[in-house]
């Protein structure tokens, strides 16, 4: 049986790991500039025969000593996790964060995680990385701890906006933009799609009784909801619902994403925030109970309020199409660079 390399507890971490280079963070959204620094981690980790593992938390630091709705988290739990893997990292110590863990000293936090739990031979940090108790341990503590319990320590610089060096990409400056409908912005700072991913719940059913079926998410996905507004993006079935066992999955599939109140209704009840996807091409489409993941593209339009269906329905074939052609040329031009 094959061993998942996420861990949540020292314990887990299998003995055949061997010696490890660490980087430490909360890694929201596994943007360009955490790559960039996991990137380093990798080749430094290759030059001395080592592991490349990440210790990262869950829930997120601010989420447990903070106001959980200041910081929206760009990537739930497992996709961030998932991302860490597909950058490369042998493992990932994934720990419980709470006020209890948040006690621990820098050095017990060192000797317990890194040198006994890990094995830490290499440790690859930002130069303002902060850990341990009220993050009273910086750069300067780690190297002391480096030469105390024999690892090396690396600094490594910011990934600027452009690759340059210059500037910061932060998990902040994305979610802003995010919440700003910006997702072409997000998405460059990402180097891919942002994803949201959420398991299909049944709605009010008025994109079926349109013509436009959709696949609805629930209240809280794992993902920041980009603002209010129509885009063009992907939706993919990561995990099928018992009865759709033997169905081919949908992978990659072109759809219309419409996040709002849908004001044009709301006579029919309170509103209500809903994120919903219309899958280009196929009516008869059954994804309830489906787990899937959205991929977003770029903003078309704002939310708008419509005088009668039928103008409602008009607005939507133009929507599908205006998506159709962004997808084309999205398609043509060359990948998001990582």
């Amino acid at each position: 049986m094959t061993r998942v390399p996420i861990w949540h507890s020292v314990d887990e971490v299998p003995a055949e790991l061997g010696p490890t280079a660490v980087s430490i963070g909360n890694y929201d959204g596994v943007h360009r500039g955490h790559r960039f620094v996991l990137d380093q981690l990798r080749r430094h980790a290759q030059a001395r025969s080592l592991a490349p593992v990440a210790l990262t938390f869950w829930p997120h630091p601010r989420h447990v000593m903070g106001d959980p709705a200041r910081t929206p988290l760009l990537t739930g739990h497992e996709d961030r996790d998932r991302l860490l893997l597909l950058a490369g990292m042998h493992g990932v110590l994934d720990l419980e964060f709470t006020h209890d863990f948040a006690q621990y000293s820098p050095e017990d936090f060192v000797r317990v995680f890194l040198v006994e739990g890990l094995g830490v031979k290499c440790v690859v940090l930002g130069e303002d990385a902060l850990f341990g108790r009220g993050n009273s341990g910086d750069i300067g503590t780690m190297r002391e701890l480096g030469r105390a319990f024999g690892f090396d320590v690396v600094t490594v610089d910011e990934l600027g906006p452009e690759g340059t060096g210059t500037g910061r990409i932060s998990s902040s400056g994305i979610r802003s933009a995010l919440l700003e409908g910006e997702v072409e912005t997000a998405n460059e700072a990402l180097g891919r799609l942002h994803t949201v991913t959420d398991v299909v719940h049944h709605g009010f059913r008025r994109g079926h009784e349109l013509g436009f079926p959709t696949a609805n998410l629930g209240p809280s996905p794992a993902g920041l909801i980009p603002a209010d507004g129509v885009y063009a993006g992907y939706l993919t079935v990561t995990e099928q619902a018992p009865s759709h066992l033997g169905v081919e999955p949908l992978a990659g599939a072109p759809a219309t994403i419409s996040i709002g109140t849908n004001p044009t209704f709301e006579a029919d009840g309170a509103p209500r925030r809903t994120v919903e996807a219309y899958v280009h091409g196929d009516h008869d489409l059954d994804l309830y109970g489906d787990v899937v993941r959205l991929e977003f593209v770029a903003f078309q339009r704002p939310t708008l309020k419509f005088d009668s269906v039928d103008s409602l329905i008009e607005q939507m074939d133009r929507d599908v199409e205006v998506t159709r052609r962004t997808l084309a040329a999205e398609r043509s031009r060359p990948g998001i660079a990582g």
